[in-house]
């Protein structure tokens, strides 16, 4: 049985398709939100991961030769196949309703959470990804998209912290 290896521009594909979940899943949670100010809070959330994946794109631009090399004879995509496939089921789902954590007129609060939820979830899938692409195909690179995700991560919980102080006031 071969061992799957992958090089930091199959991550950082994932990595782009990751965020277009999450922009998709906030523009829907938006849709849950009971009032204006929330829906405009998920409005910028999408627009934040709109923006993440353009950081990601960039970052890709700059990967060296054997950092976008091959790693297998792999005529399918399978390799790629399964990479979709763990971080769609994982992260965020794209056939999945936002409400799986959240209900029909969820608040601020409660889609913060899912999203702190969500977003954690991406940074154990790197975490896990990483162990499969060796340093000669840009392991460093992963490290720098967890670490985008981890400031992301930061953004949230600050929002949070904002909106449950606002809530007790």
């Amino acid at each position: 049985m071969s061992t799957l290896v992958y090089n930091a521009n199959d991550v950082f594909e994932i990595a782009k398709r990751i965020e277009r979940n999450g922009a998709a899943f906030y523009r829907a949670a938006g849709d849950v939100m009971a009032e204006g100010e929330s829906r405009d809070l998920m409005a910028n959330l999408a627009e934040m991961e709109v923006q993440h994946e353009a950081v990601f794109a960039s970052m890709q631009q700059g990967l060296s030769g054997t950092e976008t090399e091959e790693t297998l004879y792999d005529p399918h995509d399978e390799a790629y196949a399964f990479l979709k496939g763990m971080a769609d089921k994982y992260v965020f789902n794209p056939n999945e309703e936002p409400g799986r954590g959240v209900g029909l007129g969820a608040g601020p609060l409660d889609i913060l959470q899912e999203a702190l939820l969500r977003e954690s979830d991406s940074v154990v899938f790197y975490e896990a990804i990483k162990i499969m692409v060796p340093e000669k195909y840009g392991r460093g690179r992963v490290d720098e998209i967890i670490g985008q995700e981890m400031g992301h991560i930061m953004l949230l919980n600050k929002e949070l912290e904002r909106l449950t102080a606002k809530a007790g006031a």
